[in-house]
């Protein structure tokens, strides 16, 4: 079992088919601040009613400081062996001169990790160009075997947006089942209600 303590020294790497984890660094926030710029990405990330900037270095400064307490855990998300559509049938060697490596597609993270009760909530960001194709599939498996077999969780949570489709199938094909609806009361309807999905323990095995 993987502590807290332990996870000082540094997050082990993940690997999936198409996709690699590893612990978010300094020289990627750039890349992070560009993706959360984009107002199609930042918009199911929170329900800040406020210009995308100011959402976006909000965010940002969470994201570091919950990572450097370790209250969260947070993955950089690259392509697997730097092939940027391994599996695609697209060659390696083409892909490679068109693209730097390693490219920052996403984060993925446990927020408000409870080494007490076993609990954690599941996050994950993919940039614009990689939606569609699957990923955040693989990345929300491997976070799964990781939180419950390596840090020993006894649930995982994970939420999403209503109008966030695409993130319920992705929840729903790795098996988390819909356990309440945080519902807006904003008269206005621009706050959207919050779909809260969840998996124990007994639930993976």
């Amino acid at each position: 079992m993987l502590t807290k303590e332990m996870l000082r020294l540094g997050l082990p790497e993940l690997c999936a088919h198409r996709v690699r984890l590893r612990q978010l660094r300094a020289e990627d926030y750039p890349a992070l601040e560009r993706m959360l710029s984009d107002p199609l990405v930042i918009r199911y990330v929170n329900r800040i009613r406020k210009p995308v900037y100011v959402r976006m270095r909000r965010l940002v400064a969470q994201i570091k400081v919950a990572g450097d307490s370790l209250d969260s855990l947070h993955f950089a998300v690259e392509w697997h062996g730097g092939n940027s559509r391994a599996g695609n049938g697209v060659d390696a060697s083409d892909e490679a001169k068109e693209l730097p490596s390693p490219q920052l597609l996403g984060i993925a993270s446990f927020q408000q990790w409870n080494e007490g009760t076993g609990e954690a909530q599941l996050g994950y960001i993919l940039d614009r160009p990689f939606w569609g194709q699957g990923l955040a599939t693989e990345i929300v498996e491997v976070m799964l075997k990781f939180g419950f077999e390596s840090l020993k969780l006894q649930r995982i949570e994970g939420r999403c947006q209503e109008d966030n489709q695409a993130s319920v199938r992705v929840l729903v094909k790795n098996k988390l089942r819909l356990l309440r609806i945080i519902r807006s009361y904003d008269p206005s309807g621009e706050v959207p209600s919050i779909l809260v999905f969840s998996i124990t323990q007994g639930d993976y095995a």
